[in-house]
C-alpha cells in the first residue's frame, strides 16, 4: 500500500479481504528483501561511535580538571599578592609620599612553596594608582602572576585541549592585582 496516495495494490486488497479487513489500521510490513539488524552490524556501529563518545566524555572531565586548576592558580596568586600587600614597607618610616618597597623574593618563595614544580611566579610593583584624598599621596598596587603548564590527565584530550594542539599540557596563568596597605601617618 502506498501511504502517500492511499492507492491499494490488488495483492494487498486480496489479503485484506481474507483477513476480514483486520490489516487496514496497521502499518505495512517491511518488504521481505529488507535486511534486519544483525549482531555484526551493531558491533560495527558501536565501534564507530565509541571513540567519539569517549572523547566527548573525557573532554568534559578534562575541562572540569582544568577549571579546578585555574581556580587553584588564581587563589595562590591572591595569597601571594596578599602577603606582598601586607608586608610592603615604606622606604622611610615617617610621614611622606614615598613609594613602598616590596619583598619580591619572599613573595616568590611563598609562590614556589604553593606550586613547587613547573610554576613561574612574577611579581610586579609597586604600581602607582589613584591619589588618596585623605593623605594627599598616591596609592600603590602589587600585581602577581602565577603561570603553570598543567598536564592533561585524560586520554585523547590533548587532541582538543592541548596547547599546542596534540600536546599533553595546557598553560594556565592567573593574575591578581591588590592594593598595598599603608599606615596613615597624619
Amino acid at each position: 500500500m502506498d501511504l502517500g496516495s492511499g492507492v491499494v495494490c490488488p495483492e494487498e486488497e486480496r489479503n485484506m479481504k481474507r483477513s476480514g479487513g483486520q490489516g487496514a489500521g496497521r502499518p505495512p510490513l517491511a518488504p521481505s528483501w529488507r535486511v534486519t539488524n544483525s549482531p555484526g552490524q551493531v558491533v560495527v556501529e558501536v565501534l564507530l561511535i565509541l571513540p567519539i563518545f569517549m572523547l566527548i566524555i573525557f573532554a568534559i572531565m578534562e575541562i572540569g580538571h582544568l577549571a579546578f586548576r585555574t581556580i587553584l592558580i588564581h587563589h595562590a596568586a591572591y595569597e601571594v599578592a596578599r602577603i606582598g600587600s601586607l608586608t610592603a614597607k615604606p622606604d622611610i618610616a615617617s610621614p611622606g609620599c614615598r613609594p613602598p618597597s616590596l619583598n619580591a623574593e619572599r613573595m616568590r618563595r611563598v609562590g614556589r612553596k604553593i606550586f613547587p614544580v613547573d610554576a613561574r611566579v612574577d611579581v610586579r610593583g609597586p604600581i602607582a594608582t589613584l591619589e588618596d584624598p585623605q593623605e594627599g599621596c598616591l596609592n600603590y598596587d602589587v600585581e602577581v602572576t602565577i603561570a603553570q603548564r598543567v598536564p592533561l590527565v585524560f586520554p585523547m584530550t590533548g587532541l582538543i585541549l592541548g596547547k599546542p594542539i596534540g600536546s599533553r599540557f595546557r598553560p594556565i596563568a592567573g593574575t591578581v592585582r591588590m592594593p598595598i596597605e599603608r599606615p596613615l601617618f597624619k
